[in-house]
């Protein structure tokens, strides 16, 4: 590590420049790298090389000292060891690090051995030479750092600035050039494996020998959409030749298949006011029909079409300065025109299939070149839809030739940005983030534009300003713009752009300035309207921030072209840094790693961070967003794998177990190493949903249900997690249905305890009002006369016959007292007293019966032990029916009942009969004559004769009583 210290020895040391181990160059054998300088330094004075055989035959130790007699031997005229002094030690610092470079090419231990030192601090310890060494011996230095109390951050500064160096510390120049020499590896290694790996491919043309032109094409897929649309041929750019001006390559060949076929003038004029190039073959078609031409001939005349157009596309790119740029700046990529046009000159693929079939270890683009080249007969069904793309072929073939030119600049495909500034201050953190962050231009915050209209995403906000760009129609427009969906909207949009046909300056214009200004603007709308955003991007401090996508053509410079855990795997293999990271990003797309994307969306990001640090905004002031870091950046997203233009299914299998080609499976294909391989065809795990197999989840809960409470965590171990996630669902609605159902219960047995409650009072009201009425009869008729009204004690008590009073405990059931108010306690007593007295008195029966025939308005009769009503049935009125009830319909029977609310009491609506009332607490003057103690005796007085009672004519038994009579007690 940086900082730890590596100590080298002397000439045994395999790290010292004076080892033993031959080198050789320019045909002749050194034994060491000494050997090496101090000879190439003498022969450059001049000394004859034959005198240089006596130095080499010397050992490592003596090299210095005999490299010293021979120049004194043949030092050159008007020079001595003084004014050469500064020669010689320039000299010998070059070639000594000159004969390490060889070393290292021939001598893999020595490579080996320096690269295994990483990032340590080298220090020569040879006390013989203070310039190349530390001037002290392995111990001495060791003590002296431990008595000093230096580290190696303090000596690394005494190695780089002489002035302050202890007088005893020598210069170290080979632990300088040692640790140079590591660094200059490390980047050679770096440089490689970021190198595309390119490979001779067969073209279409034929060179002045006949032979098919050789391209040079790595395994970089380009489509001609997005900012390299108007390489296609079926992108409306008008071009001329020879004078004549035509609207695009489509145009020009179809007009001269029109012309050599001689057909009229208007003909040619309708095929030339066809806007769309793509619509050109149909409308040819449609003419040939109407004209009844035969199809040999037009066969016939197809066979030049491939060479007009041929001849259009190099009339086109040669005519245009900025087209030739584009088309170079696509380096050695594989060209392919996934256009709906002619089969023969477009792909019917898509750059999604290519990029899963290049993940595959056998195919590569000079396998994918042959399939474009072969014939549909001759190829592989799975891959005829493949064969075609002459126009990505002849682009690749004119790129070859322009790139043979002089011309060896390439244009950016992006506005330039200036990372200086974020590359001084970013840290060697990383931060990831998908298409489902909060920072991404689809994340569904509303913003409010400078209008003041309210917008679903920034997205909108974006596609807004496409709209106004391009002056799409209304149609699009409302197209694009009607869903609220940030996905869909952008999908539409990148839809829309791709069929839609601008002039070549605005889409441009869009695709390298206008796109990410727009998208700049829309998040920094998002972040000052939504502060928790805000915070949650300040927070990321001075990391680098890199937006994890799969590469496409149309986003190319918008994300990092592969995801977070491949690109952290590469970095780490090939040894790049944050800096180095951004100034790779930064660079045109030719001089890229393939499918290396540009990061802008991460670079926009870092740039509103800085800007508002640079206002004053301090992340402790805002509000936390409530979420972890995964929901913040969207981590191991399946949106890794999602393309602008295409619809995206977050439920598709293919976004988490598919492939696709990337920097890291690229470069473990070339490599071959196992472990990289591992780790580039690494896949998410798909979500599973709840299963749909209804008998096995209902097998798994009858063998819940068989363990009888007691599980088996071995077969509930064996079951899956969406089996147990369906049947713990299926558990869970059985227990709402058994809660529901209690809930039912319970509400039926309330209603129907207040029912039994009522019914039992009033049962019990007109029991004790017969009674009372039939004792009070019994008493007058025995000889109490009429005006010896007895009032029993007791009124508990049934008459003989009578069923038995309920027991106390169920007549005190709850019961609303404002619908049927408690009667005295005193009535309620003695209830086993009362049966087993009517079990006695059998004088009751008799006057009972015919209280039972005489029942008049509104009062009860008893049958079966339950008193019935005789008049005003039907349900009561004023009354509220339960939801209970209403449930469950008519298996509650209705209890039967007068006229009368359930809230009165039964008695006091019947006409002839008087409210009831407890005589025991009446305190009219009537009553307590009655109750009043017996008064102390006093002198007899004499009765008064009662007067001669009328004789009346008897009754007959059986003569009906006229309505309204009543029969008094002597009758009775």
């Amino acid at each position: 590590d940086s900082g730890e210290i590596v100590l080298i020895g002397n000439e045994s040391d395999i790290l010292h420049s004076g080892y033993s181990h031959a080198i050789s160059e320019g045909g002749k054998r050194y034994p060491s790298v000494n050997h090496y300088a101090h000879s190439q330094i003498l022969i450059s004075l001049g000394i004859d090389e034959t005198k240089l055989l006596d130095l080499l035959a010397v050992s490592t130790r003596d090299v210095p000292n005999k490299a010293r007699d021979l120049l004194l031997e043949n030092m050159p005229s008007g020079h001595d060891l003084n004014s050469l002094s500064s020669y010689l030690s320039t000299s010998r610092h070059s070639y000594t690090m000159q004969g390490l470079r060889i070393r290292v090419h021939q001598d893999k231990a020595f490579e080996r051995c320096l690269m295994e030192t990483s990032q340590c601090l080298l220090i020569v310890c040879d006390s013989r030479d203070k310039e190349l060494g530390i001037g002290m011996e392995e111990q001495t230095f060791a003590e002296w750092i431990s008595r000093e109390r230096v580290d190696a951050e303090q000596i690394s500064y005494w190695m780089m600035n002489e002035i302050g160096r202890p007088q005893n510390l020598g210069a170290n120049q080979l632990g300088y050039f040692l640790m140079w020499l590591r660094h200059e590896i490390k980047d050679a290694k770096r440089a490689s494996m970021l190198k595309a790996r390119c490979t001779e491919v067969e073209g279409i043309s034929k060179d002045q020998h006949e032979k098919p032109v050789q391209l040079s094409v790595n395994d970089q897929i380009i489509s001609l959409t997005g900012v390299f649309r108007p390489l296609s041929n079926y992108f409306a750019m008008r071009f001329e030749i020879k004078g004549d001006v035509y609207r695009s390559v489509e145009h020009y060949a179809y007009e001269k298949l029109f012309i050599s076929l001689k057909l009229d003038d208007k003909w040619i004029e309708k095929l030339n006011t066809t806007v769309l190039p793509i619509h050109i073959p149909l409308v040819a078609q449609r003419i040939f029909e109407k004209l009844k031409i035969p199809q040999s001939t037009i066969d016939g005349k197809l066979t030049k079409l491939d060479r007009w157009r041929q001849s259009g596309m190099k009339h086109k790119l040669g005519s245009n300065d900025y087209l030739k740029q584009l088309l170079l700046s696509t380096g050695n990529a594989l060209l392919v025109d996934f256009a709906e046009g002619d089969p023969a000159w477009t792909c019917g693929s898509s750059e999604a299939e290519l990029q899963r079939l290049l993940a595959k270890d056998y195919v590569d683009a000079k396998k994918l070149m042959g399939w474009m080249r072969e014939k549909v007969e001759k190829a592989p069904r799975a891959v005829r839809h493949i064969c075609g793309n002459k126009t990505g072929v002849l682009l690749m073939e004119l790129r070859e030739r322009m790139a043979n030119s002089d011309n060896q600049s390439r244009i950016p495909l992006i506005s330039h940005l200036d990372l200086s500034t974020l590359s001084s201050q970013v840290s060697p953190h990383l931060i990831c983030f998908t298409a489902e962050s909060v920072w991404h231009p689809l994340y569904p915050a509303e913003i409010t534009d400078a209008q003041g209209r309210i917008l679903p995403s920034p997205a909108h906000y974006v596609a807004e300003k496409a709209i106004k760009f391009y002056s799409l129609n209304k149609l699009d427009a409302e197209y694009i713009m009607e869903e609220k969906s940030s996905r869909v909207c952008w999908q539409r949009l990148h839809e829309v752009l791709r069929s839609n046909s601008p002039d070549l300056e605005k889409d441009t214009q869009w695709w390298m300035v206008q796109r990410h200004a727009v998208m700049k603007e829309a998040l920094s709308l998002m972040l000052e309207q939504h502060p928790p955003l805000l915070r949650a991007l300040l927070d990321t401090h001075d990391a680098m921030i890199v937006y994890c996508a799969r590469f496409s053509s149309m986003e190319a410079e918008l994300s990092i072209g592969m995801r977070e855990c491949d690109l952290r795997a590469w970095l780490q293999h090939v040894e790049v840094d944050s800096k180095h990271l951004m100034e790779l990003c930064n660079r045109p797309l030719a001089f890229r790693p393939p499918y290396l994307g540009g990061n802008r969306l991460g670079f926009i990001l870092m740039e509103l961070r800085r800007e508002f640090v640079l206002r004053g905004v301090f992340p402790s002031t805002l509000p936390d967003l409530g979420i972890g870091a995964d929901a913040i950046l969207g981590s191991d997203s399946a949106t890794e794998s999602m393309l602008c233009d295409v619809e995206f299914d977050v439920m598709d299998e293919e976004n988490y177990i598919g492939l696709w080609i990337n920097p890291l499976l690229l470069l473990a294909k070339e490599t071959g190493d196992k472990e990289l391989m591992s780790a580039a065809t690494k896949t998410k795990a798909p979500p599973r949903m709840v299963s749909l197999d209804e008998e096995r989840i209902t097998e798994i809960v009858d063998d819940i249900d068989a363990m009888g409470g007691k599980l088996d965590s071995s077969y509930l171990s064996e079951c899956a997690p969406e089996e147990l996630r369906g049947a713990m669902m299926r558990l869970l609605q059985r227990l709402r249905g058994w809660m529901l159902r209690a809930d039912l219960q319970q509400a039926e047995m309330n209603y129907v305890t207040r029912e039994v409650t009522t019914q039992m009072q009033f049962s019990r009201r007109g029991l004790e009002e017969a009674l009372a009425h039939a004792k009070q009869k019994v008493l007058m008729r025995e000889g109490g006369g009429a005006g010896a009204i007895m009032i029993p004690d007791r009124m508990d008590v049934p008459p003989p016959g009578m069923p038995p009073i309920p027991p106390q405990s169920l007549l005190n059931l709850p019961m609303r007292r404002d619908r049927s108010p408690q009667p005295p306690q005193s009535q309620m007593m003695g209830g086993r007293r009362a049966m087993a007295g009517s079990d006695r008195d059998e004088s009751w029966r008799p006057q009972l019966q015919q209280l039972q025939q005489d029942g008049r308005g509104g009062v009860g009769r008893y049958e079966n032990g339950r008193m019935q009503q005789q008049q005003g049935g039907g349900p009561p009125q004023g009354r509220r029916r339960s939801p209970e009830r209403k449930i469950r319909g008519d298996l509650i029977p209705n209890a039967p009942r007068g006229g009368g609310n359930r809230g009165n009491n039964m008695m006091t609506n019947s006409p002839h009969r008087r409210p009831y009332r407890d005589e025991r607490n009446d305190r009219s003057p009537q009553t307590a004559k009655r109750r009043r103690s017996p008064s102390p005796p006093s002198a007899p007085v004499e009765p008064p004769k009662p007067a001669p009672p009328k004789v009346k004519v008897p009754r007959p038994a059986d003569e009906e009583l006229s309505d309204g009579e009543i029969i008094d007690s002597d009758e009775d």
